[in-house]
């Protein structure tokens, strides 16, 4: 990890004229690749960045390509509607021109209305979890014990895997999560805070039922969330993962977020591309 580095910084976006938003930093990531929940939390950051007073209920988006950590990430933001009751915004992610990610994001700032819930699973708390995370382990177990460190997967992120029945081989997950400190004082850097906590191993529940493909590199495709209450993304919050489908190369997993008092604070859904390779070579041009 770059020495410093914090959410915040990643959030912090440089205004460069006409709804344009350029990154200052980026997050080294294992793949090589730019981390697909910076580059959503950021496409986020910039939407926000042109809308008053509403907050984001929703964001559809494509990856296109894969990033490159080494460089800065530019974001055209395109004011596509500003309605009564929601606003709209497109949000184009381009490195060197070339785009890599886009984004529909949709704001509201609710009204009365019925209401109902899925409950939280009923699972043991943070700090009765374990912080070594089993998967971690799996994927490095091969490697040369001479050979230099491997990068923390996602430093920014402690977590807490909520153990699984002994056997359980089924497309789920649970794990407890937090973004590390420092604060993120507005409602709106929450909100992309959550959005990047989103992707944290989502898209890798696809291979819980498939012990041979834990060090199969996976690409997201797409992402999807839908915002129902603001939470605080360093405080402690539950993600309950599962995947319906896999199959063509492919791969479905739902996710659900809750807070420690058990609301459903997000839900979130990503498909991914599945191809034979270590996970730890970089995408390369041209793959997908």
């Amino acid at each position: 990890m770059a020495q410093g580095l914090t959410l915040l910084d990643l959030l912090d976006l440089e205004d460069i004229g006409s709804d344009y938003f350029r990154s200052r930093r980026t997050e080294p990531n294992l793949s090589g690749a730019l981390f697909g929940g910076q580059v959503l939390a950021q496409a986020l950051r910039a939407g926000l960045l042109t809308v008053e007073d509403r907050p984001a209920h929703s964001l559809h988006g494509y990856f296109i390509r894969p990033g490159a950590e080494t460089e800065p990430v530019v974001y055209q933001v395109e004011r596509t509607r500003d309605g009564r009751n929601f606003t709209t915004r497109r949000v184009t992610a381009r490195q060197k021109g070339v785009p890599i990610f886009h984004m529909e994001a949709s704001f509201h700032g609710g009204t009365e209305g019925v209401a109902h819930a899925r409950p939280a699973p009923a699972v043991q708390g943070p700090d009765a979890v374990s912080a070594e995370d089993p998967f971690e382990r799996a994927v490095f177990a091969g490697r040369d014990p001479n050979a230099p460190p491997p990068l923390t997967l996602l430093p920014l992120v402690e977590r807490r895997l909520v153990p699984s029945g002994a056997g359980n081989r089924e497309a789920e997950r649970q794990l407890w999560m937090r973004a590390r400190p420092p604060a993120l004082a507005s409602a709106d850097l929450r909100a992309c805070g959550l959005a990047y906590l989103s992707d944290f191993w989502l898209g890798g529940v696809t291979k819980v039922p498939h012990p041979d493909a834990v060090r199969q590199r996976l690409t997201s495709l797409d992402h999807a969330m839908w915002f129902h209450q603001a939470a605080d993304p360093q405080d402690w919050l539950l993600y309950e993962m599962s995947s319906a489908w896999a199959g063509s190369g492919r791969g479905l997993a739902q996710g659900r977020i809750y807070d420690r008092a058990g609301q459903l604070i997000a839900s979130v859904a990503q498909e991914v591309y599945m191809f034979p390779g270590e996970m730890h070579a970089a995408p390369r041009v041209g793959e997908l």
